[in-house]
């Protein structure tokens, strides 16, 4: 029993969870963790892995913290881990969550095409079916349907897909178009 209590006390200081902060949306921050991410795994266990074969849910054995590692294909499809709320094994397999590096992008070209788009609302209806929006200046079509389109062209990333959690958040990731 006395051994137990020794290799929990000693586990626990050698814990380094609240060493790590949430991934600020940044590309050195996402840099960083993927360097740290070596060092933090050698104290996590792995306890599921999702059928994509990408993502990987973690646990730390020593303060029960739960982490997801992913790869940033911007960054080499690097490994790389980040803290994420307990989950059930089985809903986790069902949706991962949202991985920092693709908020990143995805953010980052939302706004310069927001930005350098230079969109302004013309005279004419959308002309896509059942849409009652105005169109851009110079295209057929509003804002939203525009970049639908180039979405499916794959001019345009997707807006990144899995379960939101805190501190990102939908809203402050998605502009509302």
């Amino acid at each position: 029993m006395q051994l137990v209590k020794l290799n929990r006390v000693r586990a626990h200081r050698m814990c380094t969870c609240s060493n790590y902060d949430p991934i600020e949306l940044t590309r050195d921050s996402i840099s960083g963790r993927i360097k740290a991410s070596r060092q933090l795994k050698k104290s996590l266990d792995e306890i599921a892995t999702h059928s994509d074969g990408e993502h990987k849910l973690y646990v730390c054995r020593a303060c029960g913290q739960f982490w997801q590692g992913s790869r940033a294909w911007n960054w080499g499809n690097d490994p790389y881990l980040f803290r994420v709320p307990e989950i059930e094994v089985a809903e986790w397999l069902k949706n991962v969550y949202v991985q920092p590096d693709d908020l990143l992008i995805y953010a980052a070209v939302m706004h310069d095409l927001l930005e350098k788009g230079n969109f302004v609302s013309g005279d004419q209806t959308c002309r896509l079916e059942g849409c009652t929006r105005n169109s851009m200046q110079g295209l057929v079509t509003c804002l939203p349907h525009h970049v639908a389109s180039l979405q499916r062209m794959g001019r345009f990333p997707l807006e990144p897909s899995g379960r939101w959690f805190k501190p990102y958040s939908h809203d402050g990731i998605v502009p509302k178009l």
